[in-house]
């Protein structure tokens, strides 16, 4: 009888509790669900126009749609030492900027600025998922202060063991076609490393829904696995970007979304750049990958094993294939790297089983290009024969790969002496 009225007595409490409440409960549908920070900082003022022309397409899909599902932030640099953070709305059909925040230095550069940068979003846009896109040149996973010069990188002939024996086509193009590569060293100082990006997300207490890399060579396995606590999914490509940049206009409204749609996304990248021309000129070249970076623990668990079980023989290197324009390639396909490294079929399975869980989706026309062969204003186009959505530089002999590939938090979780 004591613990029927104990129950009672719990019971009418709840009641009381959930009606003394209910006036004043939170309204779900007033909670503002994603904030989406575009972030350009300084490019040089080579790439600024195109990241001008980014901003546009983004304004000009939100004037479509007639508003924004979510709150926009843009952080954009317009010099070296030059910045503001503003804010994105749409109101009686009309495209808004409020400004939030100018920087007169290029301390966002450092983990301590970036981390204030990331703070001053939350401040002023607090969401319960944020989303982060980037654009400028990206160089992978390499460490600023292992590069050398471009144009180590750009040494070439056609007699090069990497010309058209290896799938180079003698294809070249007007001097005015650009990518986003992170072609020069001139000034490190407005360059960033991707373990400072993964450090200032987390120092400012926030993990990223997406980070889209408008940027060249950032789906890499190196800098995916740095970014796996700081973000669940990275966008990026294997290879090379054109100066345009992500089709925003087509793809922004399956990303400024609190449910992203990647694939939708993947797929209105790839129709735009089967069809990319310039003034009469066709460029059918573009790949794109969604990465879900929570499973990359166990990639990176059974990469390990691989590892402690067999050495890559030096002799299949230039049957690998290469997704770069480099003499000296750093960034080779992931998937095919394993199956030449890997001569168990039950771990290569293993292997291609978690990897396939990591690729949730991945584009790419047949061919790609690059602007990293000699003369430098042309380029080449190379065909993609086996591609698995990612790369590795695990095989690399490139001096920059070799200086910094140890270092990396992949390669510390994939070979044993890394840890000894």
């Amino acid at each position: 009888m004591k613990r029927s009225v104990l129950y009672l007595f719990l019971f009418i409490i709840g009641l009381i509790g959930f009606g003394s409440c209910s006036d004043d409960s939170l309204d779900v549908d007033s909670v503002n669900k994603q904030t989406i920070l575009v972030f350009m900082p300084w490019s040089g003022a080579g790439l600024h126009p195109y990241l001008l022309r980014n901003l546009d397409s983004i304004e000009s899909a939100i004037t479509t749609a007639k508003g924004l599902d979510g709150r926009l932030l843009v952080m954009l640099a317009t010099s070296a030492s030059q910045a503001s953070l503003y804010e994105v709305t749409y109101n009686n059909g009309q495209i808004q900027h409020t400004t939030i925040k100018e920087y007169n230095d290029n301390s966002y550069y450092t983990v301590e600025g970036m981390t204030q940068l990331f703070n001053d979003v939350k401040t002023n846009a607090e969401a319960l998922n944020y989303a982060l896109m980037i654009g400028g040149h990206g160089m992978g996973w390499l460490y600023k202060s292992d590069w050398t010069t471009s144009y180590d990188a750009k040494s070439f002939t056609g007699n090069s063991k990497h010309g058209a024996d290896k799938g180079i086509v003698d294809n070249m193009m007007p001097s005015f076609t650009q990518t986003r590569f992170f072609g020069n060293t001139t000034d490190v100082s407005n360059a960033f490393d991707i373990a400072d990006l993964a450090a200032a997300i987390q120092g400012a207490g926030m993990k990223m829904q997406y980070i889209l890399f408008d940027d060249c060579y950032m789906a890499n396995v190196e800098t995916a696995y740095e970014l796996k606590d700081a973000t669940n999914f990275l966008i990026g490509s294997t290879c090379e970007i054109m100066s345009e940049g992500m089709p925003y206009k087509t793809m922004w409204s399956s990303l400024a979304t609190a449910t992203p749609n990647y694939t939708t996304a993947a797929n209105n990248f790839l129709t735009f750049y089967s069809n990319y021309s310039i003034d009469g000129y066709s460029y059918p070249y573009g790949a794109l990958s969604v990465i879900d970076c929570r499973n990359l623990d166990g990639l990176a668990k059974l990469m390990r094993g691989i590892n402690e079980r067999y050495t890559f023989a030096d002799s299949l290197r230039d049957s690998l294939q290469v997704l770069d324009g480099f003499h000296t390639p750093i960034f080779y396909d992931l998937g095919d790297y394993v199956a030449h490294l890997c001569k168990n079929n039950d771990m290569l399975n293993d292997f291609n089983s978690t990897l396939s869980s990591v690729i949730k989706t991945s584009v790419h026309t047949d061919e790609v290009y690059t602007l990293l062969y000699y003369p430098y204003e042309s380029g080449r186009t190379f065909k993609l024969n086996r591609y698995s959505g990612i790369t590795i530089s695990d095989p690399s002999q490139n001096s920059m790969a070799v200086k910094g590939k140890e270092k990396t938090a992949w390669w510390k979780a994939t070979h044993t002496s890394a840890n000894n």
